[in-house]
């Protein structure tokens, strides 16, 4: 009980702190700005190549914006309380660690879902882009199989921040790669053979893969394999998360750097 009420009272006033410094008047349009301009942007670079059909893009995109967010938020729950000098205090204490992370990050990754399906729908109104009741459910479920494995991720950049200088610079050179590797802009069949096997064991592949079935029409056993695939790759990317968490801390503690740079 005690790792519940952490997870969720910890969250709510992290997310709640973040707004006395951030005016929602700037932080709304720069959040939604970007995903929507990158599908569009994307999504008409493929028209004028002529390489593929808006719904890929509109779809490849819309989960980019859910990795994002579970990048960042899982590894600013760590990066920040580093860079505020609080982290110390913070990891003097008996709560449990996976609740103090977890709880900071989920707020800012459903901001991000909410963000993801708000860009999704604007950018399907500019580009003309209509799914079915049944093909949105199939989106949505494949969205949060994407964002578990993303979040589980993150919780690998975010101990990466108990030893590193930014994990914002992690984050961002890993989202930039996914742009490619994940199949987001770029069919994984036009990659070559060594590029597909290290597709495979990144997050957010098989999210996509199994998105484009369901949102095309497909029935959720054509996509079962994809989204056990995504589940399989977010659940290996936790274990190895808490493992990093653990050692970077009992390292960060011997050498008494948890919070130096």
């Amino acid at each position: 009980m005690n790792a519940i009420r952490i997870f969720f009272v910890g969250g709510v006033t992290s997310y709640r702190a973040l707004f006395n410094w951030v005016n929602p008047w700037v932080f709304v349009p720069q959040t939604l700005g970007y995903p929507i301009f990158e599908i569009l942007f994307f999504s008409y670079l493929g028209r004028f190549a002529d390489v593929q059909s808006d719904k890929f893009f509109l779809i490849g995109n819309a989960f980019m914006a859910l990795a994002m967010t579970g990048f960042f938020g899982m590894g600013n729950a760590v990066g920040g309380e580093r860079r505020s000098q609080t982290l110390p205090t913070l990891l003097a204490s008996p709560a449990n660690r996976l609740a103090l992370f977890l709880g900071r990050a989920v707020p800012s990754i459903l901001t991000g879902f909410t963000v993801a399906v708000t860009a999704f729908t604007v950018c399907a109104i500019v580009l003309g882009v209509t799914f079915t009741k049944s093909e949105l459910a199939g989106l949505a479920v494949a969205g949060l199989c994407s964002a578990f494995a993303c979040t589980s991720f993150g919780l690998c950049l975010g101990a990466l921040g108990l030893r590193g200088r930014s994990v914002s610079l992690f984050a961002d050179t890993i989202g930039g790669s996914l742009l490619l590797l994940s199949g987001a802009n770029v069919p994984l069949e036009r990659l070559p053979a060594a590029v597909q096997r290290v597709s495979n064991v990144l997050p957010l592949t098989h999210g996509i893969q199994a998105g484009r079935i369901l949102g095309g029409g497909g029935s959720f056993a054509d996509a079962a394999h994809l989204l056990r695939g995504e589940l399989l790759v977010g659940c290996c990317y936790l274990v190895l998360g808490i493992v990093m968490l653990r050692v970077f801390e009992y390292i960060g503690r011997r050498s008494a750097t948890l919070d130096t740079f």
